[in-house]
């Protein structure tokens, strides 16, 4: 008995379109989307191709939008790491960054401040080290968090 898959009542293109109204979307992204739904690897790819010709999905340009909107909440690491996720090709990776700088160590004085560190204050050790630990998590390079830290004034003495 072969059971066949029922067709989508949408052609790919509207589908794909309508997918783009909600919210952009890398191509791989929304290739993805597509194939979950149902749709043939062609026809996709024959959608993906209009849609790309009429600047519908750009990763380039969604590359660059996406590092201005997280810069000021992610580090690089974290940001190139969400963006490879999305498909995002690493030379447009790369040429996003070289495009859009991101200061990490204004975001990480931004997220000292936040949790109530203010310049000049001395850190017990343990805190030093959570607060360490903590920005090492969201990303941050051990390089960028001591220069941060060490530009408020904060030079451990232990």
């Amino acid at each position: 008995m072969n059971i066949q898959k029922p067709k989508p009542l949408k052609t790919v293109r509207e589908c794909a379109l309508s997918l783009l109204e909600y919210r952009d979307r890398t191509e791989q992204e929304l290739s993805r989307k597509l194939a979950e739904r149902g749709y043939e690897p062609e026809e996709i790819q024959k959608a993906l191709t209009f849609l790309k010709e009429y600047h519908y999905i750009d990763d380039a340009e969604y590359t660059r939008r996406y590092i201005r909107a997280a810069s000021s909440k992610k580090s690089i690491r974290k940001i190139r790491q969400d963006l490879m996720q999305k498909g995002v090709d690493r030379e447009i990776l790369n040429a996003g960054f070289e495009e859009t700088e991101v200061d990490e160590e204004a975001l990480i004085l931004s997220l000292l401040r936040k949790k109530g560190y203010q310049p000049g204050e001395r850190m017990e050790e343990d805190v030093y080290r959570k607060m360490m630990a903590s920005l090492s998590r969201k990303g941050f390079s051990f390089d960028a968090i001591r220069r941060a830290m060490n530009g408020m004034g904060e030079e451990p003495e232990w």
